[in-house]
């Protein structure tokens, strides 16, 4: 009885002593219950998988039946009209460069003159590149066309509708979560590193040998994510090519200036991780800084769950975030199409943001040294 007693006082021991160490790390408590807080308002308030409302543009040929359109596309409640009044083919025009996630085309009227004329179909044109952002809407303009139809009693009589789904046809999900997943992939992976970089040296004894030496914070900062932001560069490639090859991806737009853009991104999340890993004090604070920033990042990006759904307050923080351009950037030159200049665009953000980061970083080290 004497040894399963003593056993259990010495695991109460043990147990007391890492309590109290908890305790004193008011760092690590306070992140343990920050992420997961953040993480319910976030998926209460940002995420919505009915987005709404969706651009839609409507080209008309004539008059048609643009003013019946028009009240089937409001009473679905689900689109906002950017352009009600284009020239044929240019509602296509607004899909392809981004002004607008669904088009209209309108045929002309039909010539009873000319009992041999073709008969046109009504076509939507739709940006299948993140289908979740559109089906809802699609689903909600379907009902209320046979609605419209029904209350005319000429369900018969309908004109049949063409739908051409643009850049993702089939509609498929790897073509929609692989791209985006390059860029959530070297993300972790950087903030990874980056959070372990100096708080692992200092743990281990060797940060009094790094101090020893001339090495100014610059120097440090450069010469530790050097290596790393060619190691980030080289992930990204290989899950592109990974990708290519299991799920066929078109690839269309220019692979080059995408991968020329990885290590911008790969500095920008390293940078930011060297500045977790000098403040904290531990490689649990590392680790708990990393996983509170990426965690909103991939809510907040348009990886997981439609952009354009978001409320405006959700969409403003995703603007500032890396993984959000790094998944426009990918699905531009992967399934669109997109060439340089795009690539550059989208990479205008992420430059500004590892400006930021290296600054935090170098002040962080700085005090860290003093």
């Amino acid at each position: 009885m004497r040894r399963p007693a003593r056993r259990i006082a010495r695991i109460l021991a043990v147990a007391r002593l890492e309590t109290l160490g908890l305790l004193r790390d008011r760092t690590s408590i306070s992140l343990l219950f920050l992420v997961p807080a953040i993480q319910i308002v976030l998926f209460g308030y940002a995420v919505n998988l009915d987005p709404k409302p969706v651009q839609l543009a409507i080209a008309r040929d004539g008059d048609s039946s643009a003013g019946a359109v028009r009240r089937v596309v409001d009473a679905s409640g689900y689109f906002r009209v950017v352009a009600d009044h284009l020239a044929p083919g240019e509602a296509t025009t607004a899909v392809e460069e981004g002004r607008a996630l669904v088009g209209i085309e309108l045929p002309p009227p039909l010539d009873y003159d000319d009992p041999e004329a073709p008969i046109q179909k009504p076509r939507v044109v739709v940006d299948a590149s993140d289908p979740g952002a559109v089906r809802p809407a699609l689903a909600a303009l379907e009902r209320a066309w046979w609605r419209h139809s029904a209350g005319r009693r000429a369900l018969a009589a309908g004109d049949p509708v063409e739908v051409q789904w643009l850049y993702n046809p089939e509609g498929r999900t790897a073509w929609t979560i692989v791209p985006g997943l390059i860029g959530a992939v070297v993300m972790i992976s950087m903030l990874m590193l980056g959070a372990l970089s100096l708080v692992r040296e200092r743990e281990r004894g060797s940060w009094e040998t790094l101090l020893a030496t001339p090495v100014d914070a610059l120097d440090a900062l450069v010469g530790k994510l050097a290596p790393c932001v060619a190691l980030g560069a080289l992930q990204a490639g290989v899950v592109l090519a990974v990708a290519r090859f299991l799920f066929d991806l078109p690839a269309s737009g220019s692979l080059a200036a995408l991968l020329l853009a990885m290590p911008l991104y790969a500095a920008a999340h390293l940078a930011l991780g060297f500045a977790f890993s000098a403040l904290a004090e531990s490689q649990l604070q590392a680790i708990q800084g990393a996983v509170f920033f990426y965690l909103p990042s991939m809510l907040l990006s348009g990886f997981l769950f439609p952009f354009e759904g978001m409320p405006a307050w959700a969409r403003a923080i995703g603007e500032g975030l890396p993984l959000t351009h790094a998944v426009r950037a990918t699905r531009g030159v992967l399934l669109k199409g997109e060439g340089a200049a795009f690539v550059a665009a989208e990479m205008l953000p992420v430059a500004a943001f590892a400006a930021a980061a290296s600054a935090v970083a170098l002040i962080a080290y700085r005090r860290r040294i003093d």
